[in-house]
């Protein structure tokens, strides 16, 4: 049940053309898709139409005659009961930077534009807060000083628009402008009346789950905007004791003797926990209406895939809100294999803390060809991931439109592949040895288009991982039993909760290895220095984070995967001076490398350079498989039972010869290979036609895939 979902998307000739719903319907039935998710796009109806509901109910009676499963799309959330509750729109604050001169100011004021789902842009309204403030030699704010019922102004709104007025004192002022918006606060209480109309539409409709695709109760805005509605403020007041606005130049600018990490930390959290209360009132809502078992997605990595802008979003942690679905969901592009394969781990990943254990990758591209289709969904059938299609309809530049489109008829085979996998490997899943800690916080803690080193080099690790065969948990950081892995990488330990920083020394402390990368630790999300102990574990000193130096040598960059940046955003790396650590890295006359013991510390983002490939030789002992780079593959376990699952890359074969659990496996033009073990024994083999396996000299038989 729900092994292989598929968007269809009703536009306007489609919902008026019900002969044409039923083919789309029984041609993604003959294709082996199960589960029919329903959007209107591109449409001048929607449910609350009585053209929409007819072609929804078209869909309905279509998926019931075939025996599949039916489902809406739920729309963004707010914009159909803002006419309702236009007290409760969101209000959006934007940092301006001014110079006094004389006593007078002028500022041009930024244009921000919507970011979808309605069709007002946001207007100037006024300051939401303003300081004066005076810095010291590196940019830090030394001191802020509260200017907002000071100051004078006027707005004057041309093509530019401006702010001019006057303040006693000169110097640099911050100014916060304030906008109006046409969305909904999502801190506002009377936000579940979105929910509840929309359901009240699909009245009447065997729904069998539900979707918010890409939602997060963030801003997408690509500014630097900031909520300050005032059900906003008093949500964040009531959860962290202190306004705002107050602190609201922490968001953007470092200081003296302020913790600014755990005031972006505060802010992001508040988004994130309002994604997760609506997420889950949705799914208590559906669940008492329809039953449990229900389908629930889809993704929350929004942008480019695991993208830090997720940050922006609300939605930035993957696991947590993992919680209100039914299982690991990503989305992923065919154009970049580290994109699949990464994003295709981090499902994996965020299943095992989901409730059906499944995971499941959107995938596309804007330009599918039918060697990427096979490619992908071989990769997609060996990690046991199943693909949610994207997408039946009209898509505009967002992927193959099916059926128009010449990789239409070859979704048929790549079902079939992986529902024999799925159903050959069952419930096995993969044991690893080692683990990295997804420290989202740390990208709250910088806030600046640096936070996309995050992911350049999360991304790396969990491709390279892939390529070399060794397998890895992506974990999070509210993960409490690290002793069932040997090795744990921490990718930017810059701030953590104190609970995950204690787990971290506790499994240092009992002789484990562990591995930091990137920006030194600095605090905890509570606000606690930790900065000396961090010294005291790696056994080096190492500079501010923001006081970091540019990395001299080669490296990884991926320039199109970096969506928000204007201009090239050059690797840091934060030199160390060892205290009574080994120095195990110099690099242009910098250390960037200590251990202490079983504590290992690279202060530089090593994934994205050449120095990684010495670290990833002292890994291999954590790799199963011991099979060419031109070869993916997956061990799965479930109790005393292995599953092994094998595929070329690209157009490459599976020639090869292994060991494991003492058998000598040779398999000889192999596409999709699959042998499961109990105990130390080979009992069954899958393989697509004309290959070849022997194990231990003697040639075995297999069920043929299709």
């Amino acid at each position: 049940m729900y092994s292989a979902p598929i968007m269809l998307l009703l536009d306007t000739s489609m919902t008026m053309d019900h002969h044409r719903i039923r083919q789309a319907v029984s041609d993604i039935y003959e294709k082996g898709f199960d589960t029919v998710c329903v959007e209107f796009r591109n449409n001048i109806y929607d449910e609350y139409d009585p053209q929409g509901k007819a072609a929804v109910q078209v869909v309905s009676e279509a998926c019931t005659r075939l025996g599949l499963q039916f489902l809406m799309i739920m729309p963004m959330l707010g914009p159909n009961i803002v006419k309702e509750h236009p007290e409760a729109r969101q209000s959006w604050a934007v940092e301006h930077t001014g110079q006094v001169v004389d006593k007078r100011f002028s500022i041009a004021i930024k244009r921000v534009h919507n970011v979808g789902f309605v069709h007002t842009d946001p207007r100037v309204r006024g300051v939401a807060k303003a300081f004066h403030i005076i810095r010291d030699a590196s940019r830090r704010i030394i001191e802020a000083t509260d200017i907002t019922d000071r100051i004078t102004f006027a707005i004057d709104m041309n093509i530019e628009t401006t702010l001019a007025g006057a303040y006693e004192q000169d110097g640099e002022i911050l100014v916060y402008a304030r906008y109006d918006t046409d969305y909904m606060d999502f801190a506002y209480r009377g936000m579940h009346k979105s929910v509840d109309s929309f359901l009240e539409q699909y009245e009447g409709l065997p729904l069998d789950g539900y979707a918010i695709d890409e939602f997060g109760a963030g801003c997408r805005s690509s500014e630097d905007v900031y909520f300050v509605g005032s059900h906003f403020l008093a949500a964040f007041k009531a959860k962290y004791g202190y306004d705002l606005l107050d602190r609201i130049y922490l968001l953007k600018n470092e200081a003296v003797d302020a913790c600014a990490g755990k005031v972006r930390y505060d802010y992001y959290q508040l988004t994130i926990d309002l994604t997760y209360d609506l997420q889950k009132y949705v799914k208590d809502r559906y669940t008492e209406r329809f039953g449990e078992n229900l389908f629930g997605g889809f993704h929350s990595t929004w942008w480019g895939e695991g993208n830090s802008g997720d940050l922006w979003a609300g939605n930035i942690d993957y696991f947590r809100l993992t919680d209100n679905l039914s299982g690991g969901f990503v989305d992923a592009q065919f154009d970049a294999e580290r994109t699949m394969v990464s994003m295709t781990m981090l499902a994996e990943s965020l299943a095992k803390y989901s409730s059906s254990g499944h995971a499941y990758n959107m995938c596309w591209d804007r330009n599918t060809t039918k060697e990427k289709l096979d490619y992908y969904q071989r990769l997609l059938a060996v990690r046991n991931v199943r693909w949610v299609g994207h997408a039946y309809g009209y898509v505009g530049p967002f992927g193959p439109g099916y059926p128009d489109h010449s990789t239409w008829a070859d979704t048929k085979i790549c079902l079939e592949r992986q529902k024999t996998f799925q159903q050959f490997i069952g419930t096995a899943v993969s044991k690893p040895k080692l683990a990295m800690m997804y420290v989202w916080e740390s990208v709250a803690f910088f806030n600046n288009e640096y936070m996309h080193y995050h992911r350049l080099s999360l991304k790396a690790v969990l491709d390279k991982m892939m390529q070399e065969h060794i397998e890895i948990d992506l974990i999070p950081t509210s993960e409490a039993d690290l002793a069932r892995y040997d090795m744990l990488i921490v990718l930017w330990p810059t701030m953590l909760p104190e609970a995950a920083w204690q787990s971290i020394q506790g499994y240092a402390a009992a002789g484990r290895r562990v591995i930091f990368i990137g920006p030194p630790a600095q605090c905890t999300v509570e606000g606690r220095d930790i900065r000396s102990e961090f010294e005291q574990l790696t056994g080096a000193q190492s500079v501010n984070p923001f006081a970091g130096k540019l990395y001299t040598g080669d490296y990884e960059y991926v320039e199109w995967d970096i969506w928000f940046a204007k201009s090239k955003i050059e690797m840091q790396m934060y030199p160390l001076t060892p205290i009574d650590g080994e120095t195990t890295l110099i690099h242009d006359g910098d250390i960037i490398g200590v251990s202490k013991s079983n504590v290992e510390y690279f202060s530089f983002e090593m994934p994205l350079t050449s120095y990684f490939e010495t670290l990833m030789a002292t890994l291999t002992r954590a790799r199963e498989l011991d099979l060419p780079p031109n070869t993916i593959s997956k061990v799965s376990c479930d109790g005393d039972n292995s599953v092994l699952s094998l595929t070329g890359r690209w157009e490459a074969r599976i020639n090869c010869s292994f060991t494991f659990r003492g058998n000598k496996i040779t398999i000889t033009d192999g596409v999709l290979v699959g042998i499961r073990l109990k105990g130390n024994r080979v009992v069954e083999i899958i393989s697509d036609a004309d290959c070849t396996i022997e194990v231990n000299g003697s040639k075995r038989e297999y069920v043929t895939i299709g």
